[in-house]
């Protein structure tokens, strides 16, 4: 049975074209409908009345903010790690490894066969098993996009099931992860764009390092462990364990996690299915919002410090930058939604001589199903959920 997702507030707003017409809202004090078009005096007073109503809300607003002091001092705490952010932005951004040219246009589908809007950045998301002494591309082990819907002020999230069997552009059929193993990050954006039909604009591709790293600087995540997968990890730790130290899982609500541990957590994956370990990422990915959330400008710097050297992206500078302060005055007050791609209803696990065991399903049924999702904010509330 598939894993299913509920969101509670679902706000589905069905549209006749693509994008809803974002000019079209009227302001505060614009219908005067009820006033005859040619009674000109009645239509103006009314409009300057209006207006003076509105400035009146707008002060009162002001006075009840400053009494209160909350605001002033959340304001003023906010524009310090701004400020900071933009003072040290030059020094983190050289720890960064910046890759321009890994992503290029993608040469297996015209640009005018995928979906893209204006007002939808899409960013992949690759974590990558990138070991000491290994050379070459590795599978990506985990796979999310994360776009910024600024049309339905919405943070979306797509865990792309890493043994969805798909059509690698020059490759043939193989399992989705397998795009990263064959021809790296370029190869995998080709391929999840020539299925799916969407543009995905930039790419952040972190190894195991940067998970451990941003979870210890945050001083370790909470987590819901069941004690089925507290059982499995016990028993199977020397498989996981980086240090080669013996690790032990307890079970419970809110189980505290180092940054070992998390990753552990993480990558379970033969305990159950690749959804469930989408499920588990989602989880940590959640808590570690949560922690910095409650964390101190000083130590978010030190997390963004530790984890920067092991971030390779194509997203230039300034573009990072504009990110992150929009991310401080603007995203912080989106709602998150989250799901999977393939969705849950609509595959089926087969097993195949070529390449093992695989997620089958409908490619053009669930590209029509992301791209809904995505740009259309149309979806089924029972497989998507709110928050990771």
């Amino acid at each position: 049975m598939p894993d299913v997702y509920f969101n509670k507030n679902p706000q589905k707003k069905p549209q006749k074209n693509d994008y809803e017409d974002i000019y079209s809202h009227s302001g505060a004090y614009d219908d005067y409908s009820q006033y005859d078009e040619y009674d000109e005096r009645a239509w103006k007073k009314a409009q300057k009345q209006a207006k003076r109503d509105a400035k009146k809300q707008k002060k009162a607003h002001r006075g009840r903010r400053r009494r209160g002091g909350c605001g002033s001092a959340l304001l003023s705490v906010l524009m310090v790690f701004v400020l900071l952010f933009l003072a040290l932005s030059t020094v983190f951004l050289a720890r960064m490894d910046y890759e321009p040219g890994q992503h290029k246009g993608n040469s297996h589908i015209t640009s005018l066969s995928l979906k893209k809007s204006p007002l939808v950045y899409n960013i992949l998301l690759l974590g990558v098993d990138n070991r000491e002494g290994e050379s070459g591309f590795q599978r990506a082990d985990t796979m999310m996009l994360i776009s910024f819907d600024n049309l339905h002020q919405k943070i979306k999230i797509t865990s792309f099931l890493r043994d969805s069997y798909v059509e690698i552009p020059g490759r043939g059929m193989n399992k989705l992860n397998a795009a990263s193993a064959l021809g790296g990050i370029q190869l995998t954006i080709d391929t999840i764009e020539y299925n799916y039909k969407i543009k995905i604009n930039k790419y952040m591709e972190v190894d195991f390092g940067a998970f451990t790293a941003i979870i210890d600087a945050l001083g370790g995540v909470d987590v819901p462990v069941t004690q089925k997968e507290a059982n499995y990890l016990n028993s199977t730790w020397y498989k996981w364990s980086l240090t080669g130290q013996r690790i032990y899982f307890e079970a419970g609500d809110s189980v505290h996690m180092d940054g070992e541990h998390a990753l552990m957590f993480s990558r379970i994956r033969k305990l159950d299915s690749d959804v469930q370990r989408t499920r588990r990422q989602r989880l940590v990915v959640n808590a570690i919002r949560k922690q910095a959330g409650e964390a101190q400008p000083q130590d978010l710097m030190k997390a963004a410090w530790e984890i920067l050297p092991y971030l390779r992206t194509d997203i230039g500078g300034i573009k990072v930058t504009g990110l992150g302060l929009r991310t401080l005055l603007l995203y912080r007050h989106y709602d998150i939604l989250s799901t999977t791609a393939p969705r849950g209803d609509t595959w089926e696990d087969r097993s195949l001589p070529s390449v093992g065991s695989v997620v089958y399903f409908d490619v053009n049924e669930n590209a029509n199903i992301l791209q809904d999702f995505l740009y259309r904010d149309k979806y089924n509330e029972n497989y998507v959920s709110s928050g990771f």
